[in-house]
């Protein structure tokens, strides 16, 4: 099989409006997920692009020539850049099937995001986002305006990568800054595409050519491009891991970060839930994006009295679903997207069962490829489990009463997404409230937010500053705050009064 592309290549950057095959290989190969076999070497774009697309969006800024324009304008830019976008989420999704494992259907439910993302950020512009007024006692007006930070870099993951780059990419073109999008080396071709896409549409509005620009390579790519002076603000979904080098240099240069790192999600099932309900919910939230994803489960909490009831219930749910080729519209779970990530998400399950744990697989799974069966690990001490297995791995835990449920909900340090199932959903509201984590369900499973203009907070290890559909465009903006003032510092002589003194 080979991988879905569309010229320019997939191995190719777009620096100031021209694209260029990246020649730069790494030492890593890309695969079929599907099948494990490889397909080519991942690539970078050389050192030379990097420097040329920083001094490119430095120049822009300065210029002006893109956040000089009015708001207005620059939404009508970005809904034509989500025109040509949305005509292209078919062959994007695709993409991204192929390249993460993710089955078709769920790469296609999230497609809506590709296009979508443009036009949210366009109409939050016109409604008037970065521009407020406040009136002082003596009636004259301050005007709060948000302006760009400068060049702002967008880093993506492999999991779901041309969703959060049409996030990140929208709210910083919205917001007026000239952004530079890094591709996750394991799957590009979905960025690819996406960038592809929206510049078309940026250049036939006459945004300049610099405005979006898309370079390839791996973690020295990435950390070079956070470094530089240049960038000025930065935008990143990643491991916990990586995320602290990247606020640590941040923090020394005195740019803002957005960090959505790794999240171990707690599903909390109270004693009154319905036990088939808990057994979906947890089922979905193993194997959403096969497990692939920072919002997935990492713990199950259950009542001991219910603990073999879930559990059964999770495979009855499991033995249900299609695993085979994601690019099979049919197909429920796949494959991971590479074999090292298989490789690390094995170890660490096999770190839990050397400890006396035992992993419970619950659907079978074709050997050939990268897939990994859906697992619930039983046993282990809840220390051992406090660290994020990004797979479709959980612990379970159970509990005796509601105060052990909430401690043991919150003890890994991680504040992404919490889960709650209960049939009384007032106490289930109850319980949700006293998780720690930026956003917490009640019976449901669904990949979006409970909302689209609620925030998406991150606590503790899973990250800093809220992304959002404002949260995210303020992000890339500072407040400007001017106004007419009219007084004079008290201990200043009046120089009017000077002037009219007898």
């Amino acid at each position: 099989m080979k991988p879905p592309a569309k010229s320019p290549a997939a191995t190719a950057d777009l620096v100031d409006g021209v694209w260029q095959p990246c020649s730069r290989e790494l030492d890593v190969v890309l695969e079929d997920p599907a099948t494990g076999e490889p397909i080519s070497r991942a690539v970078a774009s050389s050192p030379e692009r990097v420097e040329r697309a920083l001094t490119a969006a430095a120049s822009l800024h300065t210029g002006e020539g893109w956040a000089g324009l009015a708001d207005e304008e620059r939404a009508g830019a970005l809904e034509t850049a989500a025109a040509a976008v949305e005509a292209r989420v078919p062959e994007i999704v695709r993409a991204e099937a192929f390249a993460t494992g993710v089955p078709l259907a769920q790469t296609s439910g999230l497609g809506v995001i590709v296009g979508g993302a443009f036009r949210m950020a366009a109409a939050r512009l016109r409604a008037g986002l970065l521009h407020t007024t406040a009136v002082r006692p003596d009636g004259r007006s301050v005007e709060v305006r948000r302006a760009p930070r400068g060049p702002a870099l967008c880093v993506v993951p492999y999991n779901a990568p041309a969703p959060m780059a049409a996030h990140k990419a929208a709210s910083a073109l919205a917001a007026g800054c000239p952004v530079v999008v890094k591709a996750p080396e394991l799957a590009p071709y979905g960025t690819q595409m996406l960038v592809e896409a929206a510049a078309e549409g940026l250049t036939a509005a006459g945004a300049p050519p610099a405005v979006l620009q898309l370079l390839h390579g791996d973690g020295s790519t990435g950390a070079r491009l956070v470094a530089d002076d240049g960038i000025r603000v930065v935008s990143f979904t990643g491991g916990t891991a990586a995320g602290r080098d990247v606020a640590a240099v941040c923090g020394r240069a005195l740019k803002p970060v957005q960090l959505e790192l790794g999240g171990n999600n707690p599903l909390i099932v109270m004693p009154d839930a319905d036990v088939d309900i808990a057994g979906r919910v947890a089922a979905e939230l193993l194997t959403t994006l096969n497990g692939q994803w920072c919002r997935a489960l990492g713990r199950l909490v259950v009542p001991a009295r219910l603990l073999t009831e879930v559990l059964d219930a999770t495979a009855a749910v499991l033995t249900g679903v299609r695993v085979g080729d994601p690019l099979d519209l049919d197909t429920g779970y796949g494959p991971l997207a590479h074999s090292r990530h298989r490789a690390k998400a094995l170890a660490a399950v096999e770190s839990l069962t050397g400890a006396g744990a035992k992993a419970r697989p619950l659907t079978g799974v074709p050997e050939r490829g990268n897939y990994l069966p859906p697992l619930l690990v039983t046993g282990a001490p809840e220390a051992a489990t406090r660290e994020e297995i990004f797979g479709p791995v959980a612990a379970v835990h159970p509990y005796a009463d509601e105060a052990v449920a909430v401690a043991l909900a919150n003890s890994t340090g991680y504040g992404l997404e919490g889960y709650v199932v209960g049939g009384d959903e007032t106490a289930a509201l109850s319980v949700a409230r006293r998780v720690r984590a930026g956003e917490v369900k009640v019976n449901g499973s669904s990949l979006l937010s409970l909302h689209t203009e609620t925030p998406r907070p991150a606590w503790g290890l899973s990250g800093l500053v809220d992304e959002g559909t404002d949260e995210t465009i303020l992000h890339f903006t500072g407040a400007r705050v001017t106004g007419v003032e009219g007084a004079f510092a008290l201990h200043t002589p009046g120089v009017g009064a000077q002037r009219g003194a007898p």
